[in-house]
């Protein structure tokens, strides 16, 4: 009978997920089994993953606290047990409190998945901070709004994990934007503006090795407006999606009410209008 003996923190590791009052403690894992902590804040989104094959599945066993099953809208608490077997499609689990909950799963390692590609992209991501301050904050406070909004909208599952991501990294292109450009606290000239344009496209490689086209065409569509005067494309109403136009309202009321280096926040009430975007 196999029989094996783990210490506590006798070889944990802990992923905190930035920004979010959230971690990942890994309690176990080798080639066949994983067995992690999950310790979520209130109002976070869990995306669950399809299993990679008919022998492997996952568990959640709820610890503490309540959420819910964004999809059959069941709730659990401390005590239950939901088993992800047989799935195709990406299921999503919402914490309605503080939750706690262990992850056991065969043959995944959702810990080294979560890592890889959130450490890649938010190192990128702290280095535009690096460059311009505001983005990192900005980004965070996007992701919120989207989250929020698209939840209300009815959005859930691959859709939902789809348009948070593109509000997350939606600025990432930015990266490749000039110092000079990003701080200065001047109008742009149009040259200057038509570089800041390039960060919607430029991106297009570092999202498309870690998440899908879909990703990438919200954050590419984000600028677009409905009159067909914005970018990259020119594109008008219908011919935008619907996904690009939500994280486009969150973005430009961010942006609106937060400081930047060239312009001060506008009250909630306040009708003023820029003429500088660098959203």
């Amino acid at each position: 009978m196999f029989y094996k003996l783990i210490k506590a923190r006798e070889s944990e590791s802990v992923y905190e997920i930035k920004g979010k009052g959230s971690s990942i403690v890994k309690k176990y894992h080798d080639d066949v089994l994983q067995v992690s902590m999950y310790n979520l804040s209130e109002n976070r989104v869990l995306y669950i993953d399809p299993v990679e094959s008919d022998d492997s599945y996952k568990t959640y066993y709820i610890l503490s606290g309540s959420c819910m099953i964004f999809e059959t809208e069941e709730r659990l608490y401390p005590g239950d047990l939901f088993i992800y077997k047989h799935r195709s499609e990406v299921q999503t689990l919402k914490t309605l409190e503080p939750c706690t909950i262990m992850v056991h799963a065969t043959k995944y390692d959702a810990y080294k998945t979560i890592q890889d590609t959130q450490d890649t992209i938010n190192r990128l991501l702290g280095d535009i901070q690096a460059k311009d301050h505001y983005t990192g904050e900005h980004s965070m406070r996007v992701y919120e709004l989207v989250k929020n909004l698209a939840i209300r909208m009815g959005y859930k599952a691959k859709e939902l994990n789809n348009i948070t991501k593109a509000a997350y990294y939606h600025d990432l292109g930015k990266i490749f934007i000039d110092d000079e450009i990003l701080n200065k606290p001047d109008l742009l000239t149009a040259d200057e503006f038509e570089s800041i344009k390039l960060h919607v496209t430029l991106s297009r490689e570092l999202v498309m090795e870690h998440f899908n086209e879909k990703v990438f065409e919200i954050i590419e569509q984000h600028h677009e407006r409905l009159n067909g005067r914005g970018y990259p494309k020119g594109l008008t109403g219908d011919d935008i999606l619907m996904e690009a136009k939500i994280l486009a309202v969150c973005d430009s009321f961010d942006a609106m009410i937060t400081d930047r280096v060239y312009k001060k926040g506008k009250g909630l009430r306040s009708r003023a209008r820029s003429k500088d975007y660098r959203c």
